[in-house]
């Protein structure tokens, strides 16, 4: 007993030794003399400036600690402020480190400010902070935590809380000029540990100026941590957001529930939640999930529910959602869980249009394989109202779906019934990140202007082209292929009969191929007007410094002509069966300057047909009491028309403007030629036609013409396609005649001499 006395005494002693050395250096130590040593580790670690302008704190038992107020931290290499705080405040015990454990007392951080940028090179101002493409390679490497026994593989932390008060931390990306920024958070937290229970309270201001957002933020929940799985459950989960957001005027949302996560059990448990957002603008919906539990061992779920209603001026909507509850079953070694149905029913209305909806699937979910599948979705959609042809439409579907995503793919084949027109459609996408697009769609029987406004003061179909200002207008709109720029698609459309602008065509194949920012249609062929069309178009978007690219190269083969250009553009100016072909290309960010940087080469040959507009024959009956009065200038008139047995013609095209030099007009009667500009830019044209007499034995009037064989007649074109005037020369007509008549007694002359010699 005596020797225990002696013991417990010199470790008395030695306690009070210990404490006494420890007093004194805590008493003697100076931490701020340190402060220019530090600054000069940070800054060779890191490229940061370090600037404590607050004193430094130490304390040494029975709590490792230190403080630090007024810290600031520097961008890389520039004496901007990257980061800075009022107040730091972290512990750590002493004794619980002899058994190898780091418990933190609480980390305490107040008045912090920071801004993460991303440049518009994708590299952060904190990768060399944490790690990142930018991080000094010339730091030493860590150690394999496995590799070394001793060292912190067998370290357990632990920290008993976290109190950290921020006054602004921001985010700009300097991309796509996203900004945002936290304000005034307050984040608390109970013991962070493996196996710890604690409670996490978090407020906040988020606000933004791209998107524009002012949402205050508050959040609750218990939780129970293992580090080790990463895994967590939070219990009695309440949170909400409420401000202004983007589609998303007075916003109100609110989230309550227990969820639980275990990715080594492949757990997911989810009770009791319920979900609710509601707008200013007119939108409340809701979401109850009373129990979904997954996991290797099985699955189960009670029936939820959901409501989406949409209340603004003019438009209605209300839906409703059920999920049936479903059954977990084993298959081949894999969990499967099967919901009996999912069904989604809702009903609209938005002006004068009512809509209605109901669609509905059993949902199986492979969880091992990371798939589902849903394998028989069904719905119709009826749409009402007087701006419908017909007054009301009616869309039934069936197909089914699938994803893996494991894989990251997704598959989908769907069938459509809409009115006369059947639609059988297979869709694959691989990648859901940058997704690429795989599809294959058939349709035997589609009328697009069925569907289409109808015309101003007309019965249907497209609408009327625009003209005038509004012309102008529509032609100086940008056209934006922003959208061609992240696209990855490859497919085909077949249509057995398409009418779309009250243009009519059958057995339609369109190839489809997107990347890269660039669209390819490839073939395009189809059948038409009692003719055949076959070519390709490719458009690509605009590069950061250059313009949009067009391209179509075209070729139409036997194709009516008069009824074609009848149903496309509206013009009754030509009739006639033969070949047209065109290869064009144009760079342009509008419609307006497309057509003016227009260039390629266009040809065309008909035969057996008419130029609508003009009489020639008519024209040279005139000419019999005209000739040498001045020029007659006239509108075109639908009545008039000149014949013809053939017409070609080619074309180069140049900044918008097309040139001829070969046209060729044969009939019974009359050669035609001539040479002219149209210029497409501008929508005119300014085109000098030399008409004669070749034979008067036949024809469009050939009997009133006899006196004017070898007759040539200008007739010049002018102005805009939708108000051409075309202009008789009579007066070089009546020089070309005197000419002629010269020429015959010439003619006459030498035919005599040459006789006479003849007789001698």
């Amino acid at each position: 007993m005596k020797a225990l006395k002696i013991i417990a005494a010199v470790i008395g002693i030695l306690i009070v030794v210990v404490v006494a050395g420890v007093a004194i250096i805590a008493a003697n130590f100076e931490p701020d003399k340190y402060k220019p040593e530090i600054a000069a580790l940070v800054k060779e670690k890191t490229g940061r400036t370090l600037t404590i302008d607050g004193p430094l704190g130490l304390s040494v038992f029975p709590k490792l600690g230190v403080s630090a107020g007024k810290v600031q931290l520097s961008e890389v290499g520039s004496t901007k402020t990257f980061a800075s705080l009022t107040e730091a405040r972290v512990s750590l015990a002493l004794l619980p480190l002899l058994s190898r454990q780091v418990v933190v007392d609480r980390i305490v951080l107040t008045g912090l400010n920071a801004e993460i940028v991303r440049g518009k090179d994708g590299r952060m101002n904190v990768d060399d902070l944490a790690g990142g493409a930018a991080a000094d390679k010339t730091r030493p490497a860590a150690k394999d935590a496995g590799g070394d026994k001793g060292g912190a593989a067998g370290v357990k932390l632990e920290v008993d809380g976290v109190d950290i008060r921020a006054d602004s931390l921001g985010w700009r990306d300097e991309a796509d000029g996203t900004q945002l920024k936290i304000l005034g958070m307050q984040l608390k937290t109970g013991r962070i540990a493996d196996g710890a229970q604690g409670k996490l309270e978090f407020v906040a201001r988020i606000e933004g100026a791209k998107p524009k957002l002012a949402l205050a933020v508050t959040a609750s929940t218990g939780y129970r941590l293992d580090l080790a799985a990463k895994a967590v459950a939070l219990t009695g989960l309440s949170a909400k957001v409420e401000g202004d957001a983007p589609g998303a005027a007075g916003l109100l949302a609110t989230v309550k529930g227990d969820l639980e996560s275990d990715p080594g059990k492949g757990l997911m448990r989810i009770a009791g939640l319920d979900l609710a957002v509601r707008t200013k603008d007119g939108i409340d919906a809701s979401l109850s999930l009373p129990k979904l539990s997954i996991s290797k061992e099985g699955a189960e779920s009670a029936d939820a529910k959901g409501a989406i209603k949409i209340t603004r001026p003019g438009l209605s909507l209300d839906a409703k959602l059920a999920l049936a509850a479903g059954r977990s079953e084993s298959k081949a070694g894999a969990h499967v869980l099967s919901l009996a149905r999912f069904d989604v029913d809702f009903s609209g209305k938005q002006g004068e249009l009512s809509l209605q909806g109901k669609f509905a699937t059993p949902v199986t979910v492979n969880l091992e394989a990371k798939t589902a599948q849903l394998a028989k979705l069904a719905g119709e959609l009826s749409a009402s109202g007087p701006s419908i042809p017909g007054k009301s439409l009616r869309v039934t579907l069936d197909g089914q779906f699938a994803t893996d995503w494991g894989k990251q793919t997704a598959s989908a084949n769907v069938n459509a019934k809409l009115d006369e027109s059947t639609l059988q459609s297979k869709v694959s996408v691989a990648g859901f990140s940058s997704p690429a697009i795989n599809f294959d769609v058939a349709v035997d029987r589609l009328n697009v202007d069925r569907y289409m406004s109808p015309k101003p003061g007309g019965t249907g179909g497209a609408p009327a082209p625009a003209s005038g200002a509004g012309a102008t207008k529509s032609a100086d709109a940008p056209i934006n292929l922003s959208a061609l720029k992240g696209l990855n698609l490859n497919g085909q459309v077949r249509i057995g009969q398409l009418e779309a602008s009250k243009v009519k065509v059958e057995k339609l194949q369109v190839g489809v191929r997107a990347n890269g920012g660039r669209l390819d249609v490839n073939p395009l062929s189809a059948s038409l007007y009692g003719g055949t069309l076959a070519g390709t178009a490719s458009v690509t978007a605009a590069a950061a410094a250059g313009p949009n690219q067009f391209a179509s190269k075209q070729q139409l083969t036997g194709v009516n002509i008069g009824p074609l250009l009848r149903d496309l553009a509206d013009k009754d100016m030509l009739e006639g069966k033969g070949n047209v072909a065109f290869d064009v290309q144009a760079t342009g960010a509008t419609v307006g300057a497309i057509k003016r940087a227009l260039a390629g080469t266009a040809s065309f040959n008909l035969k057996d047909g008419a130029i609508k507009g003009i009489n020639l024959a008519e024209s040279f009956r005139k000419a019999k009491s005209l000739l040498g009065a001045k020029t007659q200038e006239q509108g075109a008139s639908k009545s008039d028309k000149t014949d013809f047995a053939e017409l070609s013609g080619s074309f180069v095209i140049r900044a918008g403007v097309a040139h001829n030099e070969d046209l060729s007009a044969k009939s019974p009667f009359i050669r035609l030629g001539g040479a002219g500009d149209i210029d497409i830019g501008a929508s005119q044209m300014d085109y000098l036609a030399k008409a004669s007499i070749v034979n008067t034995a036949g024809g469009q009037g050939a009997k009133e013409l006899a006196d004017l064989k070898g007759l040539t007649i200008p007739v010049r074109l002018t102005g805009p396609f939708d108000a051409l005037k075309y202009k008789i020369d009579f007066g070089a007509a009546a020089t070309e005649a005197v000419k002629q008549q010269v020429q015959e007694k010439v003619k006459d002359q030498v035919q005599d001499r040459l006789k006479g010699l003849f007789k001698r």
